[in-house]
């Protein structure tokens, strides 16, 4: 409206200039309504439009406003030299008025001016002037009509923009409130963190003084109450509220229906409305907490602190459960996961500590036996009967397999501890693995090749001797009838050590898990040749304790070859082979 007054002191000055150019200035036709509508001009010029605008008067000050020059061009129009110029005028105002004003107020400033340019028409004008005239009232008709119609599309336009702008606005601070919602919530490990945050922040933002979240637990088919229940800023404990799902309660017809409620005078009938009759709400408005269909619970808040809840409300309620059921659930999944994982570790930590204790138990009267047994066998007290030797023997040689086997569980044990004893040295290869293939009972060919001869490296030598004595026997067992192959070579500042077999090698889908505990190859030609399947869970376990690691590859022409990386020595007092 600014613009169309000083639109308006434009119009003025350039009636004034056409004035004093046709020596009208004087004419009070011309005096009398142009300071009549500077005067109009100059109070429009001191108004505040955009307040008054925002009004209910706005609109009616504007539309006077136009009248008054609509009027003015219509008595100045009444002097004779100034007529012809007043017509475009006229056209102008109208123009202006049907992008101004609403349809009724512009069809009385269009007929205003087609009844003033028609008057001071056919007082100036004589009968020869007659059809220039009604062009010019039917010209005006025209531009009223169009411009009517460019301000009502302006105006659904406008409309359209306006409800855009509030649906955008409304996003935003959604967005911005799930943000908010779902960032406070992301670094929390634990429901007893999130609870109090997630349930004061949807509080703060409805404007509520109680808030509490009831969570699904499938086992029982039961909505708890989780503890804390938000109440005026302050974290309530509670405990051991449940509701069944299968009742006639307001909490679970909402869990069910997936439907938010918007709940009024809970006082009046407290008792019908259970845990929210407790805890004493007059008004409150429910909301289920769900990911797509999958449902974790509800949400409830109550009493506002001004004023009552109204249905915009519910709907943020209900957009903000969506992120919060997400991340309770998560939340849930991942507190589950975790007491999982402290119950298989207890377990693990009692079959370790298990194993432990009966080995120690089982290696003193094992060692009685086998004393025992190696005393029998002496020349002196050795049975003369064939069978009596070979049942001794036999006994010899179970009680060493078994002797082996309580070895390895007591190792395996120390490896779960992480308490492996290490005593590092240097050891130089060449000499320590020909006494390792030495101790190894009708053991095949085996072909060393080391480069150099000297090296060495650094480690302990108990637990290497362990390390090759698995993997050469190993070997044996799965390629009998092919050389076993132990290459070493310097590399960086570690040693490579590959021992080769050329046997029927190792399925691809089970070389990942060939160092697990207990694994064996699932090959009936192999199972009968027995064994625990801990000998390569205590090649990884014992290397990498020595800061070694140890891999499989495919052995080229068949085969499988186990390369293990050990530190390099530099020194240290060498050791040639194993105590």
């Amino acid at each position: 409206m600014r613009r169309s007054v000083a639109l308006g002191w434009v119009v003025l000055i350039i009636m004034a200039v056409q004035a004093v150019r046709l020596s009208a200035f004087g004419d009070p036709g011309f005096l009398i309504p142009t300071a009549f509508f500077g005067m109009v001009l100059v109070a429009s010029s001191l108004l505040d439009w955009n307040r008054l605008m925002s009004g209910a008067a706005g609109p009616w000050l504007a539309w006077a406003w136009t009248v008054a020059a609509v009027m003015t061009l219509g008595a100045i129009g009444t002097v004779p030299a100034l007529q012809p110029a007043t017509q475009p005028l006229y056209f102008g105002i109208v123009a202006l008025s049907g992008l101004l004003h609403e349809r009724v107020k512009h069809i009385i400033v269009a007929l205003l001016a087609a009844l003033g340019m028609a008057f001071t028409g056919s007082l100036l004008i004589g009968p020869e002037g007659v059809g220039d005239l009604v062009i010019a009232v039917v010209s005006i008709g025209v531009v009223a009509a169009a411009t009517a119609l460019i301000g009502v599309e302006f105006e659904r336009e406008t409309d359209r923009s306006v409800r855009r702008l509030a649906e955008l606005q409304s996003q935003r601070a959604d967005f911005e409130r799930l943000y908010a919602v779902s960032a406070s919530l992301a670094g929390a490990d634990s429901l007893a963190e999130v609870l109090p945050e997630l349930v004061g922040r949807i509080c703060s933002y409805l404007d509520a003084q109680v808030g509490a979240v009831l969570l699904y637990m499938p086992e029982s088919h039961e909505l708890e109450v989780m503890s804390p229940v938000w109440v005026n800023g302050v974290p309530l404990q509670v405990g051991g509220v449940r509701i069944p799902v299968r009742s006639n309660s307001v909490l679970a017809q909402v869990f069910k229906s997936g439907r938010p409620l918007l709940l009024d005078r809970i006082s009046d009938k407290a008792e019908a409305y259970g845990v929210l009759g407790e805890l004493g709400l007059t008004q409150a408005m429910v909301a289920p907490l769900k990911v797509e269909q999958f449902k974790v619970g509800v949400i409830a808040v109550g009493d506002p602190a001004h004023g009552s809840f109204h249905p915009e409300q519910l709907e943020v309620l209900s957009s903000l459960g969506a992120p919060a059921a997400l991340v309770l659930s998560q939340i849930g999944r991942y507190e589950a996961a975790a007491e999982m994982s402290r119950r298989l570790e207890e377990v693990a930590q009692m079959k370790t500590d298990f194993v432990s204790v009966v080995s120690h138990e089982l290696r003193t009267p094992l060692t009685s036996i086998i004393g025992s047994l190696d005393t029998v066998a002496r020349p002196e007290l050795n049975p003369a009967a064939d069978t009596a030797k070979s049942l001794l023997n036999t006994a010899r040689r179970q009680a060493g397999r078994l002797q082996r086997l309580i070895e390895d569980l007591l190792i395996v044990s120390r490896i779960d501890r992480a308490s492996v004893p290490i005593q590092l040295e240097t050891v130089v290869l060449a000499g320590f693995l020909k006494e390792v293939q030495d101790a190894i009972p009708a053991m095949p060919e085996v072909k060393m090749d080391i480069e150099p001869s000297d090296l060495a490296v650094t480690a302990d030598p108990d637990h290497l001797n362990r390390v090759f004595l698995n993997l050469l026997e190993n070997a044996a067992k799965y390629a009998p009838d092919s050389p076993v192959e132990v290459k070493a070579w310097a590399e960086g500042d570690s040693v490579q050590v590959a021992v080769i077999d050329h046997g029927e090698g190792i399925p691809v889908d089970q070389r990942d898990h060939v160092f697990e505990r207990f694994t064996q190859l699932e090959n009936s030609s192999t199972r009968t040749r027995g064994g625990t399947g801990l000998g390569l869970s205590i090649v990884k376990g014992l290397t990498e304790a020595m800061q070694g690691t140890v891999q499989l590859w495919e052995t080229e022409g068949g085969g499988a070859t186990f390369g293990l990386t050990l530190p390099m020595a530099t020194k240290a007092e060498t050791r040639p082979g194993p105590r």
